[in-house]
């Protein structure tokens, strides 16, 4: 696939990627000022390229021209992908002609209203006739784990996952945070792997990162993607993960004695649920006029962007839904923002991103407490 230079880019096409980038639209304004004062970092120019509206033009036509080759239904592909591979052939066993519509709405962001990107070779995949649903007592769903801290990282069965650290530089956030499992090394880039998912299958890829990732002990080359597999190890950097399919956290934890909690992705700190129906999470006020029940202002630089009364946690037939609750800079689950008291249901490894402060929704049983209190 060709890449493309951001400073060789039209001054149009360079307006238009910046637009569509996921971004807040005063740090659209700072990007451009750094491109136009010639000021402009490598790792802005990297932001770009992952999403380079020209890669996924391409992306799409390349799509395209192998659905319209595709005349009879193929034998579901066995073994590993190579570069010679099509990710197509690999996740969809047969195929019929996609219906010539997509449907976008405005992604909210705060007081904002940003389009969204344009659709990608995988949006376009998801167009595709759905497999036959899994029976319920068979519904798994897949996770990685990283060994050293058992921090718990849930995979969409759709979508895409950023793994990397947060910049307070650049003022950017990945979906999964890992600075804390890094233990401050910064072997972690700031956008190091991509995590693709379509139909509970999943793909990782390296995003040019400095120490690299590697795969059952494969070292992976930039923009290469692989499935992975139930048991596959993976190395980012010094950070061990492993990936796995587990049952649903109903399954784990029925008939124990457990304790939800948000651990803080970028500093370690855990804050236990009080036991209360209604949590409300921010930052507490000086003045005592709001009160929280998570107060996330001791986090300091990283809880910069969290409004006073962000979002808010209610249990409900025994599990736990989450709403923003009109915040300046937004919720994301998963790496989705969420609309404005929308109840969205949080599962063991979901990722909760309050402006720019990860949080990582988990349980813990009484014996793995070990002493530990709130």
């Amino acid at each position: 696939m060709k890449v493309y230079e951001c400073h060789q880019c039209p001054k149009k096409t360079m307006i238009r990627c910046i637009d569509q980038s996921p971004c807040l639209p005063e740090e659209k304004v700072e990007i451009w000022k750094a491109f136009v004062a010639e000021q402009d970092t490598e790792e802005i120019r990297q932001f770009l390229q992952e999403r380079c509206i020209l890669r996924q033009e391409d992306e799409e036509r390349a799509l395209r021209e192998s659905l319209t080759s595709i005349s009879a239904p193929s034998e579901k592909r066995e073994g590993p992908i190579t570069e010679k591979t099509r990710i197509v052939d690999y996740l969809a066993p047969e195929f019929e002609r996609p219906d010539p519509r997509h449907v976008t709405r405005p992604l909210t962001i705060g007081q904002a209203d940003v389009m969204p990107s344009r659709p990608t070779a995988t949006a376009l995949l998801q167009e595709l006739p759905e497999e036959e649903p899994a029976e319920p007592s068979e519904a798994l769903h897949c996770s990685l784990a990283v060994v050293s801290t058992g921090h718990r990282i849930s995979l969409p069965c759709d979508g895409e996952l950023i793994l990397g650290r947060i910049d307070f530089d650049l003022s950017f956030t990945p979906d999964v945070d890992l600075t804390f499992d890094a233990q401050g090394t910064h072997s972690i880039s700031r956008r190091h792997a991509k995590i693709t998912a379509f139909r509970g299958r999943h793909l990782i890829e390296d995003l040019g990162s400095t120490n690299g990732t590697v795969v059952n002990g494969r070292p992976l080359n930039q923009g290469q993607r692989v499935p992975l597999q139930p048991g596959d190890h993976i190395t980012l950097g010094l950070c061990e993960l492993t990936y796995s399919q587990t049952p649903r956290w109903l399954g784990i934890y029925r008939g124990r004695s457990y304790r939800a909690f948000f651990l803080v992705t970028f500093s370690g700190n855990r804050y236990y649920f009080p036991p209360k129906p209604e949590i409300i999470l921010g930052r507490s006020d000086p003045d005592g006029c709001a009160t929280v029940d998570i107060d996330l202002s001791q986090e300091g630089k990283v809880a910069k962007r969290v409004s006073r009364r962000h979002a808010r946690v209610i249990e409900e037939g025994g599990l736990h839904f989450v709403e923003d609750l009109g915040s300046t800079h937004g919720t994301k689950l998963n790496g989705s923002f969420l609309e404005v008291r929308e109840l969205v249901p949080l599962h063991p490894g979901d990722h909760l991103c309050l402006g720019s402060c990860i949080l990582y929704y988990d349980f813990e049983t009484q014996a793995e407490q070990k002493g530990v209190t709130a």
